[in-house]
């Protein structure tokens, strides 16, 4: 059996520090806020909702509250700023922390690989976890990450903890696609909505990260990530396997390349580049609607330069379509993923 330690982790984006190993926060203050005047008006609600698209931040505003919740002490007053060397904050990055629970998919070892689902199995985990007392006398934090990855009878089973909550007890549920989740989930929920951060708020935050990646690079991971810090770490993390393939198959529009299509493709269809594939198609989706735009405008707005090929905004509208379609009808029906993606190429470079 494998050290815990070397499994694979569900709620770590790949080339990124996991969020219990992440102190710093940007564009979310407002959440930040609610959840502090909550906890000191001493009539704390003992579930929040955290939803936002991925990479925005969820899972590591989670973290903070519970770091608070759980008695790490803030040095800059009424802020959740925790600082890494906190004792407490220690234990939780550690995973050593008695009074936290983390609801994820669990590991297959039959199967060697990471679940699909959250299974009702491992969500009555929770209950077993509430029926013990604070081992340091405080409170019990629940992070369930994510509540998409659960099926009906999971949330069914949650949902018995949040009609009747233990005491001292405080559930933090993360979520993409709230709306997808049972009503009577959200209805028992204080919700905190994570907006898309601008990027050039991302831009500093993310070059302090990464001092020693060029500016270019932080500038396209900047405007690609959709509003999302993480996303936009995921991308610097992966620009090899993403950004570089992209600008090589951009700059050389307008010209016959299906060698490199072809290189890219099946690059990006192995079994290992799951995530680096994930990064790509969007990167290159945006870039196609911004290009529809300024082809429509002669506004661009979108990363690198505008393409070297001449279209109308409606042919561009169509290719960005074709890509989501595919994507989507991709991960639907288990296509050829090497052929799928080098389809995608073709149509983008044909005249």
């Amino acid at each position: 059996m494998a050290e815990p330690d070397a499994l694979p982790e569900p709620d770590r984006a790949p080339g990124c520090p996991h969020p219990r190993e992440t102190f710093d926060l940007i564009g979310h203050q407002s959440a930040e806020t609610k959840f502090i005047q909550s906890y000191k008006s001493a009539k704390l609600h003992h579930a929040w909702l955290i939803s936002g698209a991925p990479g925005s931040g969820k899972a590591t505003l989670a973290y903070r509250m519970a770091r608070l919740l759980l008695g790490a002490q803030s040095l800059l007053g009424d802020t959740l700023d925790i600082p890494a060397d906190d004792p407490v904050a220690q234990r939780i990055a550690s995973q050593g922390h008695g009074d936290i629970f983390v609801l994820r998919r669990p590991y297959d070892f039959k199967t060697k690989k990471l679940k699909s689902a959250i299974p009702v199995d491992e969500t009555r985990r929770l209950a077993e976890f509430f029926q013990t007392k604070p081992s340091e006398g405080g409170w019990r934090v629940c992070i369930v990450d994510s509540m998409d990855e659960m099926n009906r009878n999971s949330e069914n089973a949650i949902l018995k903890s949040l009609e009747e909550p233990p005491k001292d007890t405080v559930l933090i549920l993360i979520s993409n696609n709230p709306g997808r989740l049972l009503p009577t989930i959200r209805s028992r929920c204080l919700h905190l909505a994570l907006r898309p951060v601008e990027p050039e708020a991302i831009k500093p935050w993310l070059k302090r990260r990464h001092p020693d990646v060029s500016d270019n690079i932080i500038d396209a991971a900047s405007k690609l990530a959709r509003g999302g810090p993480g996303k936009a770490t995921a991308i610097v993390s992966n620009s090899q396997s993403v950004l570089e393939p992209l600008t090589q198959f951009l700059s050389g529009l307008g010209a016959s390349s299906s060698i490199m299509d072809h290189k890219i493709a099946a690059r990006l269809s192995l079994a290992n580049a799951r995530a680096e594939r994930q990064l790509f198609w969007e990167a290159l989706q945006d870039i196609l609607q911004a290009q529809a735009l300024y082809s429509a405008t002669g506004t661009w707005k979108g990363a690198f330069k505008p393409l070297p090929v001449t279209k109308t905004p409606a042919n561009w509208e169509q290719l960005y379509a074709k890509t989501v379609h595919l994507q989507n009808r991709e991960m639907a029906l288990n296509m050829d993923k090497k052929s799928v993606m080098y389809n995608v190429l073709s149509s983008i470079r044909a005249g």
